[in-house]
């Protein structure tokens, strides 16, 4: 994620009623919240890669955010290209041993992120899972058609987040996407923007209090 200035970030006292309807329209269905990793979860390591749990550094405020959002959504999904392993510079083991970190330390009241999907081929590979491709998603759900998946809420930093939502509804009919970080132009082809997942998670659990 880039460095942030004050002019760049939204006020945190916007108006979150949209979050309402999200939050409403979701309630006691199915459904699966897909969440982005770095830059949104972690800081992202600019021209480089997390290669190991010693490069992980978790974003201010994401631990208790994610731990929160398992409260939220029926599911939780992390959604990440990782290239660097098609590169060669890590493996898919290292990764999982990232994962595997990152499930133990946001376990909540006995839950915990369903999964990880991770793209690990090159940009170069055009492949069908790699996002903005719908492919690491429509792969989930297929494998659990209890989830509506026109209730899926994509949550991520990058251009092909929110791309990744579009091209989703466009298969099922549904798919918000949440901007996290500066706005960089995104919040214009966003559903919802925020500034951080602490923020996003706040508004969440504020519809929550007020919907019960």
């Amino acid at each position: 994620m880039s460095n942030t200035h004050f002019s760049d970030l939204r006020s945190a006292s916007a108006d979150y009623s949209s979050v309402r309807k999200i939050v409403h329209d979701r309630m006691g269905r199915r459904w699966c919240l897909f969440i982005d990793r770095d830059g949104v979860i972690n800081r992202q390591i600019v021209g480089g890669y997390v290669r190991s749990w010693a490069d992980f550094e978790w974003l201010p405020g994401s631990v208790p955010a994610l731990s929160a959002l398992l409260d939220w959504a029926p599911y939780v999904v992390v959604a990440t290209n990782q290239q660097g392993i098609g590169k060669g510079l890590m493996s898919s083991d290292d990764v999982s041993e990232i994962h595997r970190h990152v499930r133990a330390e946001t376990v909540r009241n006995g839950l915990e992120i369903n999964d990880f999907q991770v793209c690990p081929h090159l940009e170069s590979d055009h492949c069908y899972c790699r996002k903005p491709s719908p492919g690491l998603l429509l792969d989930w759900l297929h494998h659990h058609p209890e989830v509506d998946p026109a209730l899926s809420v994509m949550v991520g930093d990058s251009a092909s987040d929110l791309e990744l939502a579009r091209n989703l509804a466009a298969v099922t009919g549904g798919c918000v996407g949440v901007h996290i970080g500066p706005s960089e132009g995104l919040d214009e082809v966003a559903d919802e923007s925020f500034n951080s997942l602490q923020e996003f998670t706040s508004a969440v659990i504020s519809a929550m209090k007020e919907l019960r």
